[in-house]
């Protein structure tokens, strides 16, 4: 059958037809069992991996829109799976330090492939999925230029462009990686090498539980729900832009700035301090990391600042994890304000104000935490006080700075701690922290109006039992001579 027909397909077995899923099980296999061993390395793993793609599939099966190429979703499905193997089993290593070659594969150039495949998943996953999904197609099932067009309903020229896009963006990837491999080697390597024979019988066994609903194995089932949970954070971060530090009300909330009846005597005097400190700077800039625990997850931003007056600012943040990789800058070299995420093109925003609020989620609260304070903006601007429930804890230190600790309840449910030098008056560390029913009621908000959203978080069965959200702020250097050109991306 053609492409095409693959959601019909999966629209039938949602509507009973077991025979459906095991057409869909036949023609697919091949694709998630090769994605699945390039990461793990280990034939029975990957077969693992492969049966629990298809058991998430079973439970996908009534959800998936009507213009996913189901080819694609199921290439992605694979990667983030074998993903979640490897960490729930702690033996990811470094792919761009491995050679990988399976002894059975065969091809024109084997030298380029032996190059290309430890980093091929890690390349693909920082793809669009539009051209994730052309490369797939093209390459991995090698389907002609016209199929390719005819299932992602474009015309020929459009999606021969898609595909040569997506080409030099792997290529690109692999060039920064050290491993530069002309675009016809690339192309010859990819279509002669991404695919593997699934083990005899594996199509069989997969119709034969997961479509009707067997047992399996512990492991299995155990491996699909992670991939969920970690769909369903994914798909709503991606969805609606938003990261986990946003979740948290930590940054682009409106807030009321510090006035004098909040807190007490101390507090207030502290976030003075702060707050004439930070207007008295003439530049800033600093690195850090933010640690973000969400729903059993661990996610680690890493990112720079550097801002000067009166509006020249860039921040640029990574989000490197086994899943996906979140990168971006966001800034203003005094021409406008701009915001690009990855390898894709920068676009132009409307304001500042809308840059740093568009990357906040993104770069794990960094576009909003220190810039709003700094340019005195009236959201996102940790100097605030909640009335009088301002209170000083035990002093601490971050590193080797001595620092007050003041923390408040900024909105029902969410608890703000600032980490403040005592000597700087700078804000060294930040940290929110956002009860089990303040998150869900957050994330249910965030999620309407985007069903595919909604469906995809009721579908995982993950329980998000709060969050909290560490910033920690590092190599702080103020008043030093910056001009616009360090401000360029």
């Amino acid at each position: 059958m053609p492409e095409s027909d693959d959601l019909t397909l999966l629209k039938q077995y949602a509507g009973g037809d077991e025979s459906a899923f095991t057409v869909l099980v036949e023609r697919h296999v091949h694709l998630v069992f090769s994605a699945a061993l390039r990461q793990v390395r280990n034939p029975s793993h990957a077969e693992e991996i492969t049966q629990a793609v298809f058991l998430i599939l079973t439970q996908k099966a009534k959800s998936l829109g009507p213009k996913t190429i189901l080819s694609g979703w199921l290439y992605q499905t694979a990667r983030l799976t074998a993903a979640n193997f490897q960490r729930s089993e702690n033996r990811r290593q470094q792919r761009e330090q491995e050679t990988y070659m399976q002894s059975t594969l065969t091809g024109p150039d084997p030298a380029s492939w032996e190059q290309i495949a430890p980093l091929l998943e890690d390349a693909m996953g920082h793809l669009k999925e539009a051209d994730r999904d052309a490369i797939v197609l093209r390459f991995f099932e090698n389907k002609t230029p016209q199929e390719v067009a005819a299932t992602l309903k474009l015309n020929e020229v459009t999606a021969r462009k898609r595909v040569s896009r997506a080409l030099d963006k792997l290529r690109k990837f692999f060039t920064k990686r050290g491993v530069v491999v002309p675009l016809a080697a690339l192309t010859t390597a990819i279509s002669a090498n991404s695919i593997h024979a699934a083990p005899a019988g594996l199509a069989t066994a997969i119709s034969a539980t997961a479509a009707k609903g067997a047992a399996v194995a512990a492991t299995i089932t155990t491996l699909a729900q992670g991939t969920l949970k970690i769909m369903a954070y994914t798909k709503l971060k991606l969805a609606l832009g938003i990261g986990a530090a946003i979740l948290l009300a930590g940054g682009a909330t409106t807030v009321v700035l510090c006035h004098a009846g909040g807190g007490n005597a101390a507090t207030r005097e502290i976030i003075k301090h702060a707050q004439e400190r930070y207007a008295s700077l003439t530049s800033y800039s600093d690195e850090g990391q933010t640690v973000t625990t969400l729903g059993g997850m661990t996610f680690n931003y890493m990112f720079s600042i550097k801002l000067a007056r009166p509006n020249l600012y860039r921040i640029e943040w990574s989000e490197p994890t086994e899943y996906f990789t979140n990168s971006g800058v966001v800034w203003s070299a005094g021409n406008g304000d701009f915001l690009a995420m990855g390898d894709r093109n920068a676009k132009k925003q409307a304001s500042r104000d809308s840059a740093l609020g568009g990357a906040t989620g993104l770069s794990g609260d960094a576009s909003s935490s220190i810039p709003s304070v700094f340019f005195n903006l009236n959201w996102g601007n940790q100097l605030v006080t909640s009335a009088a429930n301002e209170k000083q804890l035990p002093d601490e230190k971050v590193g080797d700075v001595d620092c007050y600790v003041l923390s408040a309840e900024t909105k029902k449910g969410v608890t703000r701690t600032l980490w403040i030098g005592k000597q700087d008056f700078l804000i060294h560390q930040v940290r929110n922290v956002i009860s089990a029913e303040a998150l869900n009621a957050t994330l249910s908000a965030a999620a309407k109006g985007h069903p595919a959203v909604s469906a995809s978080l009721q579908n995982s069965g993950v329980q998000f039992n709060g969050a909290t959200s560490t910033e920690t702020h590092m190599n702080i250097v103020v008043n030093s001579n910056l001009s616009a050109a360090d401000f360029v991306r």
